[in-house]
């Protein structure tokens, strides 16, 4: 689990998918969530950045990200889950203001044929509104969008979880140069 999180972590960093302190990557073993710990560096992380918390409710989340409570969410909607991952994709980050909904427009949209925005809360991290809204986007997307925030992504494990954000930063950038072109 460490090896993955550390492996798939310094992708994102290297891919520009997040800044040096941005994001978060999650695995789900039974009643127990391993999660990156707030403000790590996860192109360059170690194993006592990762905080085990539980499932269930709150009461080990100390050190834990601060996006914690959304990644228990998912979890508890839909137990096929195993991972999330949590960045800040600039394309994607930036087209979320105009949309609400993404249609990806290259053939990785068989994947991801659409990429929903969480439009209706005022962002704050692990906001309650977002805790709230944000699951019932998951039961039939494999990633959605906050507006203004980034992209959270699901997987059966890490490497599909940030496979799966890497699509949408490349599904959003084309689509905003193929904007700028009409233009």
């Amino acid at each position: 689990m460490y090896t993955d999180i550390s492996k798939y972590g310094k992708m994102l960093w290297e891919a520009g998918l997040i800044h040096l302190t941005s994001g978060n990557i999650s695995v789900r073993k039974g009643s127990v969530i391993y999660v990156t710990r707030t403000g790590s560096l996860l192109g360059d992380i170690s194993s006592s950045d990762i905080i085990s918390v539980n499932l269930e409710n709150n009461r080990r989340d100390k050190g834990a990200s601060s996006e914690t409570p959304v990644h228990r969410a998912l979890y508890l909607a839909n137990p096929e889950i195993s991972s999330v991952v949590h960045a800040h994709p600039p394309y994607a980050t930036a087209l979320s203001w105009d949309y609400t909904t993404i249609q990806p427009i290259d053939s990785d949209s068989i994947i991801i044929p659409e990429i929903p925005v969480l439009t209706d809360c005022p962002y704050g991290e692990g906001a309650t509104c977002v805790v709230e809204s944000f699951p019932k986007l998951f039961l039939t997307h494999p990633v959605a969008l906050i507006r203004g925030h980034g992209a959270f992504s699901v997987g059966k494990d890490v490497r599909q979880a940030t496979a799966r954000i890497s699509m949408v930063e490349n599904e959003c950038r084309l689509l905003f140069f193929r904007k700028l072109l009409e233009k």
